[in-house]
């Protein structure tokens, strides 16, 4: 046991809020790491998108070594395939759920070892859908499939799934909601405008992306009690030529919150 945990106060269940930002999820791993080294363990993780991803995987025991791996030998081959004629998205993610599937498994996240939730949206009335039971990896999938790039996921019960930062990029409520007494946020999402001008239609809807997570849902300071924001201005959340980078931005911030964040719990 890290002394951080031994004087900890007993009451502070540490919660996680991980936002999208696409790629730019690197960037939670690199934070994670850090957190891991001080002994600081979240009890319950929230996240969206590529928050969704990440939170998702470390909650089920993947450890920040292997997401370190899989982000360093990632391709998008491995994760979308084209879709068919007609279909809602550009882009299935059938094969990222098989992806997913072959690292953790059939878990469901109302037995995971670590409190989790992956925020979505049904496109059909617009409504926030909190996936918080059922099969880890296809609430992961769903949590991240962004509208017109990727295909939506339907469920048994009508509902289509989309990207939950349409809605709440950063559910850092959601996490004290669930029981957190001490919330850190990582908000990994694009604020800056302006953009480059789009020459495709793909590069039109990452256009629009950058708007929606400016513009979704924003938790106000009284939902965090330590906001870590990495430095990600200089790199694409959509290219992997940078993805040893991000995660050293990650580390970079999460070594500026680790005293604030000590200082607050001990």
């Amino acid at each position: 046991m890290s002394l951080f945990n031994l004087f900890k106060k007993k009451n502070n269940r540490i919660g996680l809020a991980l936002s999208g930002g696409g790629l730019h999820g690197a960037a939670h791993v690199g934070v994670l790491q850090v957190l891991e080294r001080e002994g600081i363990r979240p009890e319950i993780i929230a996240g969206t998108s590529a928050g969704a991803l990440v939170g998702g995987a470390y909650a089920a025991g993947v450890t920040t070594e292997q997401l370190s791996e899989i982000f360093l030998k990632m391709s998008w081959t491995d994760f979308v395939r084209p879709a068919w004629r007609n279909s809602l998205g550009m882009f299935n993610t059938k094969p990222m759920e098989d992806y997913i599937t072959r690292i953790i498994g059939e878990q469901l996240i109302e037995e995971l070892p670590i409190k989790f939730l992956a925020v979505t949206c049904d496109i059909l009335t617009g409504e926030k859908v909190l996936l918080n039971k059922g099969r880890l990896a296809t609430a992961m999938r769903a949590s991240s499939a962004y509208p017109g790039l990727f295909t939506p996921v339907e469920t048994d019960d009508g509902k289509m799934l989309i990207d939950g930062g349409v809605i709440d990029n950063l559910p850092a409520e959601l996490v004290r909601a669930m029981g957190a007494d001490y919330v850190i946020g990582v908000d990994v999402s694009e604020h800056e405008f302006p953009i480059e001008k789009p020459t495709g239609t793909i590069e039109m809807l990452l256009a629009i992306s950058t708007l929606m997570q400016t513009r979704s849902a924003y938790p106000g300071e009284d939902d965090m009690d330590c906001l870590i924001r990495p430095d990600l201005r200089q790199y694409s959340s959509w290219k992997t030529g940078y993805m040893e980078e991000m995660m050293a931005a990650g580390r970079a911030s999460g070594e500026l919150a680790v005293l604030k964040i000590k200082k607050d719990l001990k």
